[in-house]
């Protein structure tokens, strides 16, 4: 064989060597990327869940204090305890608000608390700088 034609198929190796291992780190990099994103998407879920259920104890608080007002008898306990129970879930849900910040690509907006990627300038629910 020409040694040209030698010396163009060993570079056309080495070529395809390195693309071929910039492809599998691009590769890695897209997968923890999805899963992150994936961790990311069921934190926000259970918060978004914890959040419905807090609005239903307040307004399960809410006709008690009204029904009190009204002249019924309640028991303090009854409302002690929705209150202990939105205590508990606002806990949860700064719990998770903190995981999720913990994460690499997400930041949390200084404005409003939400998170954001750490990609973006300007939070996308206050339009605060990040």
């Amino acid at each position: 064989m020409d040694a040209t034609v030698q010396t163009l198929l060993d570079k056309i190796r080495v070529v395809a060597d390195k693309t071929s291992k910039a492809a599998g780190r691009a590769a890695d990099a897209a997968g923890k990327k999805a899963t992150e994103l994936a961790s990311a998407t069921r934190i926000n879920l259970q918060i978004f869940d914890l959040n419905t259920e807090c609005e239903v104890l307040y307004k399960e608080i809410g006709r008690m204090v009204y029904e009190v007002h009204q002249g019924a008898e309640i028991a303090n306990d009854e409302i002690d305890g929705r209150i202990g129970q939105v205590d508990e879930k606002q806990a949860k849900i700064a719990s998770l608000r903190e995981e999720l910040s913990g994460m690499k690509s997400f930041v949390t907006c200084p404005s409003c608390g939400r998170q954001c990627s750490k990609d973006d300038s300007f939070c996308s629910s206050c339009g605060g700088a990040l």
